[in-house]
């Protein structure tokens, strides 16, 4: 009884060791709220390279739009800051090239400006980027100011 008791529990514990999530190890503690603006800069400067428009420039299956991101079990922060921190497939690892607080501006951005609606003048367009053309800041009615 007991040697069946004990290899119940061990069953147990490695079905919930092997079931973990990740992600959920990997969040944060925030000390900060997240600063919206300065997710929306860094997505211009940085994202907004493959991610124009909520867009996927390498794989365009692979969208921020709510629907995709929701599909892909993507639409929470965390998510997004553990894949931007790790990369995955096509993307690069940014953990040591971001800092950890741009990083979760950056997701907390991506999850607002989805909930916005990527096509509704978008945050980052305010930001003048080489990744963001003049033709976009001005359809937003964006004096652009990178000179392209």
């Amino acid at each position: 009884m007991q040697l069946a008791l004990h290899s119940a529990c061990a069953t147990l514990l490695c079905t919930a060791f092997l079931c973990c999530d990740p992600r959920a190890a990997a969040a944060r503690t925030l000390t900060k709220a997240p600063d919206i603006e300065k997710g929306a800069k860094t997505f211009a400067y940085v994202c907004s390279a493959c991610h124009l428009g909520g867009y996927n420039a390498v794989r365009p299956e692979k969208t921020l739009q709510m629907e995709v991101l929701k599909l892909n079990g993507m639409f929470a922060a965390d998510a997004i800051e553990y894949q931007v921190t790790n990369g995955k497939n096509n993307m690069p690892a940014f953990g040591g090239r971001l800092t950890d607080d741009e990083i979760t501006d950056t997701a907390y951005y991506v999850i607002y400006q989805t909930q916005q609606g990527w096509n509704k003048q978008p945050l980052y367009t305010k930001y003048p980027s080489k990744y963001v053309p003049d033709t976009l800041m001005r359809a937003y009615g964006i004096q652009p100011t990178n000179g392209k």
